[in-house]
């Protein structure tokens, strides 16, 4: 059964709209990596915990985007769907068969080494319960962090931060709980990276696979006439 170039139009459209959002979150998550001042060392939890909903988010909507099931709404089916369909639609300009395989081609694990990376980044950290991003010892790390700075971690005046620390003098206090962050991010990342070693992408591999994403889209949304996708970020700069 062919699919109408209105329905195909909305297909597109969707799936271009998911990889820019994953784009825009996996930006928010490197911004509030890299962003490095006093609300970050007040609230590490607020920020921690944020940055990586960004990530995981960023991270899943690319992969599904990806994904080669024929019941899912990925690249690989709306490729397919142009190389059934396109002659029905009534267009004018031809589909460059070539670049259409070549298209789908780059959207496949068997093929694209970023894809495959992709999905093990997906597989182990997020989708699959069986596979923990984090080992229980994480818990451990932590505690060693904490007890270097006090007995107790508590709240106080919208901070987490020990007795001991809140009496000492404001400029001292203030660089010892921005040392606790620091450090505290530093377990989660030792962590990490004994987990999912160097088979998973980096951001500059991630922001390829959306680039790449997008440019298919857009190649063809061009040829029906549909508005092209821009892959910014306003009041984030690197």
């Amino acid at each position: 059964m062919n699919i109408s170039r209105e329905k195909f139009e909305s297909k597109i459209i969707e799936l271009g709209e998911s990889l820019y959002l994953s784009h825009c979150h996996l930006k928010i998550h490197e911004w509030m990596t890299h962003e490095s001042n006093k609300r970050l060392e007040e609230y590490p939890p607020f920020f921690r915990w944020s940055r990586m909903a960004h990530y995981e988010t960023g991270v899943l909507k690319l992969a599904r985007a990806y994904d080669e099931d024929k019941n899912t709404l990925g690249l690989l089916k709306i490729l397919n769907m142009i190389e059934s369909d396109y002659r029905y639609w009534g267009c004018s300009e031809p589909i460059d068969n070539q670049m259409l395989k070549q298209d789908k081609k780059s959207v496949t694990e068997e093929n694209n080494i970023l894809v495959k990376k992709l999905k093990h980044l997906r597989d182990k950290t997020i989708a699959h319960t069986d596979h923990k991003q984090f080992p229980s010892l994480i818990s451990d790390d932590l505690a060693k962090v904490y007890r270097k700075y006090g007995d107790e971690f508590i709240w106080q005046q919208g901070r987490i931060t020990t007795e001991e620390i809140e009496k000492q003098p404001p400029a001292k206090r203030d660089a010892t709980l921005h040392q606790i962050s620091e450090e505290v991010f530093q377990v989660f990342d030792n962590h990490e990276n004994k987990v999912l070693g160097k088979d998973i992408p980096v951001f500059s591999d991630l922001y390829q696979l959306t680039s790449q994403g997008v440019e298919i889209c857009n190649r063809y949304m061009q040829k029906l006439s549909v508005p092209l996708i821009e892959l910014k970020l306003e009041g984030i700069d690197f």
